[in-house]
């Protein structure tokens, strides 16, 4: 029988669309698969049983104890290399430096402080999930010096501007599986409290294609999924807001087809 490890949480801040038909599709393709939380300290991660990353979205509030967890796993996707390279958001000043288009980022380190645009701006952690501690302000709010300080107390803060493009055209999600760009969908802005809301498929733009492809080029060869989350600068152009190798939803019921390219990539890397 086929064994595999779908790493989880003990607390899931909110609800995985993609588990039950992973977990369905596993099945009948004959995989004994396991959802077990990453932080209970019950599992045995060292057992030799292959293990993807699927809903490990409390990391951010014990990033240390996760990183951890990673090198204990001996069969891992996406790799651990990967996974330790993505969880900080800093990685949007390297895409930056290798000529990708992002949207502008200012990185605040911890302890630090900054002087704020005057512009609309929104203000959120480096390592972050969901709407955690993500604001917007307008300009010259004194309550967003006060939150890039509650943040940089605990970690480094990114700050950014907030793009009119979300409100309308909205942040387009593009998935990536074992190869190629399967489907996209659109979200809404989403900030503390939020509840998330998405839409689609939709057609992937070429220009957005061309931007995702960029992002994922150091990785295309070695990775499982991705998702590359982009949104349109005032200028109409499509710029990475993140890009999503640990453990992003992938929204298989919105496009069926990229859930059986996941289960033939995982049996792929596996030799099943």
């Amino acid at each position: 029988m086929k064994q595999l490890r779908i790493a989880t949480c003990l607390t899931l801040p909110e609800p995985d669309v993609d588990e039950v038909p992973l977990s369905e599709a596993l099945a009948a393709a004959g995989v004994e698969a396991q959802l077990l939380a990453w932080d209970d300290p019950a599992v045995d991660w060292s057992a030799p049983i292959p293990t993807i990353i699927r809903s490990t979205w409390n990391y951010a509030l014990a990033l240390d104890a996760f990183l951890a967890w990673i090198d204990r796993v001996p069969v891992l996707w996406n790799p651990r290399d990967v996974v330790h390279d993505n969880v900080r958001k800093r990685y949007l000043l390297a895409l930056h430096a290798r000529g990708v288009p992002v949207v502008p980022t200012l990185l605040v380190e911890r302890g630090q402080t900054a002087e704020l645009p005057p512009a609309r701006i929104v203000i959120k952690p480096e390592v972050g999930g969901g709407s955690l501690h993500a604001r917007v302000f307008e300009p010259g709010d004194p309550e967003a010096m006060q939150h890039l300080a509650f943040i940089t107390a605990r970690g480094a803060a990114l700050v950014q501007p907030y793009l009119r493009s979300v409100d309308d055209y909205g942040e387009r999600s593009l998935v990536w599986i074992d190869g190629e760009l399967t489907h996209a969908i659109r979200k809404t802005p989403r900030f503390v409290g939020d509840a998330e809301k998405i839409e689609g498929p939709f057609p992937i733009a070429d220009d957005e294609r061309a931007v995702a492809d960029a992002a994922l080029a150091p990785y295309k060869e070695r990775i499982l999924y991705g998702r590359v989350d982009v949104a349109r600068d005032d200028g109409g152009a499509p710029v990475v807001m993140e890009l999503e190798l640990v453990e992003p939803s992938l929204f298989f019921l919105r496009y069926p087809p990229s859930l059986d390219r996941y289960i033939a990539g995982l049996g792929k890397r596996l030799n099943w």
